[in-house]
């Protein structure tokens, strides 16, 4: 009969060691992995709610513009935003701003 060869026990040893490795440093790296995904999640549902909010501003004003489009007043309104928001006047017009408030 032949005999059978035994492996040396620090080979298995360093095996064990090895594939003990390899499954510690797997788990971590899906933990590292889901914590990340977690994280872009978190970030994600925060820039959703963000351009939610953004497209129900963007809704109000576009059916401000179009009640103003559909009420034949576009003049007013042109000339409301040249004042107000552009700082428009009348070329006989003369503007008088009060500097003496510090």
């Amino acid at each position: 009969m032949a005999k059978k060869k035994k492996e040396p026990k620090q080979s298995r040893w360093l095996f064990r060691l090895i594939s003990r490795t390899a499954v510690v440093a797997a788990i971590v790296g899906c933990t590292v992995s889901v914590v990340s995904i977690q994280s872009n999640i978190a970030e994600k549902e925060t820039e959703l709610s963000q351009l939610e909010s953004q497209i129900e501003n963007l809704t109000a004003e576009n059916e401000d513009l179009e009640r103003i489009l559909d009420s034949g007043d576009i003049d007013s309104y042109m000339e409301r935003l040249a004042r107000e928001e552009y700082n428009y006047a009348y070329p006989d017009e003369y503007r008088f701003y009060d500097t003496s408030r510090n």
